[in-house]
């Protein structure tokens, strides 16, 4: 199956250069679109303003225009949680004018249902609809109550990347229904977050949201399990899940410095990558977490193919196992005086060092 990728707008034509010439020495797997958003809208884009890239209306279209010289598509992000009580209506229907009738995206990715009803109603029957990560989509079900907008994608919760049981019913539903499915690639959310809906909540008002990537990051560097119980897919890994019927595979890092990505690129097109895992993940790059933290990804070779299928208690049993072995291979580490002990089956740090107590030191 030939993998189709999809990576961050930096709004940066030279960057995106550097893209297509990478993508040009791969066959069987290509980036083909880009995704992104102004800086600021009326509909918020599931990044605080400040963490991308400003630009004005005329450079936007004139970068989109160079997007499709390339013979790349763009999809605009609406994707923020969105309600019309709390917008400005008249603000909000010039802004998609601009971007269906102006800008002219190629596809739309939103979380509101209200907001898709109400651009099938007043802009475009025609115009692709995705269903973003941010609705949190875990079954076939629950993408049912969107069927009426005739969505032509979605991107699920990022937990459904390793509840493989309901991957699999969601690809055989989505596949009547025409649509298809996007994974995240470089996702670095903790499994089974439970500020997950908050985070993006604080997202949707623009508010800055360091304090949630501080709280997670600590948790996992308490517990380092937690780093293999994320939701990411290794370069190595894609295939598994083409085999499984997907075909579209997301880079996520819109906040990422822009030199970060041809990198990451390349190491999903080549479908191999020596170095650290850390690197690849989209964590918040304030954080600089591959500077401190170490994964050697070559040892994880055959980790998702063991990964316990729907299967919770067995998931905390399977990556202990995972780290620890890792952390005496020294395949795992902190660079920092940071201490771990192995008890009862369970690495965990008892001592912080300093690199992890000054990036994380509130939350501490």
């Amino acid at each position: 199956m030939n993998s189709k990728i999809a990576i961050p707008c930096h709004w940066n034509k030279e960057l995106l250069e550097k893209i297509v010439q990478i993508n040009e020495q791969f066959s069987d797997t290509k980036v083909v679109e880009v995704y992104g958003a102004l800086s600021n809208g009326p509909v918020k884009h599931g990044r605080i303003p400040s963490s991308v890239i400003d630009i004005n209306r005329e450079d936007a279209i004139n970068f989109r225009n160079f997007v499709r010289e390339k013979e790349m598509k763009f999809v605009y992000l609406l994707n923020a949680p969105f309600t019309f009580k709390d917008c400005d209506l008249e603000e909000t229907k010039n802004y998609l004018h601009w971007i269906i009738n102006i800008f002219k995206a190629d596809a739309l990715m939103v979380t509101s249902h209200d907001l898709m009803k109400f651009i099938r109603l007043n802009y475009s029957l025609d115009i692709p609809i995705y269903i973003s990560t941010i609705a949190g989509i875990k079954s076939a079900k629950e993408i049912s109550n969107f069927l009426d907008i005739n969505p032509k994608r979605v991107v699920p919760h990022h937990d459904v990347n390793r509840n493989f049981n309901d991957l699999q019913e969601l690809i055989k539903k989505t596949k009547e229904w025409d649509m298809e499915i996007e994974l995240m690639a470089t996702e670095s959310c903790l499994r089974g977050c439970p500020d997950r809906k908050r985070h993006y909540d604080f997202l949707a008002k623009g508010t800055k949201d360091k304090v949630f990537h501080t709280v997670c990051n600590k948790k996992r560097i308490e517990h380092p399990a937690e780093f293999l119980k994320s939701n990411f897919i290794r370069p190595e890994d894609l295939s598994l899940y083409e085999k499984m019927g997907i075909k579209f595979f997301k880079i996520t890092g819109r906040s990422k410095e822009a030199g970060w990505l041809p990198e990451v690129v390349e190491a999903y097109l080549r479908k191999n990558y020596k170095g650290n895992l850390i690197r690849l993940l989209g964590i918040d790059p304030s954080l600089n977490a591959e500077k401190w933290i170490y994964i050697n990804n070559k040892a994880l070779d055959a980790f998702l193919e063991g990964f316990p299928k729907n299967k919770k208690g067995e998931e905390a049993e399977y990556c202990e196992e995972w780290i620890s072995k890792l952390y005496k291979n020294k395949d795992f580490y902190l660079k920092d005086d940071s201490k771990y002990a192995l008890k009862d089956k369970t690495l965990y740090c008892y001592k912080f060092g300093k690199i992890v107590s000054s990036l994380l030191g509130s939350e501490l």
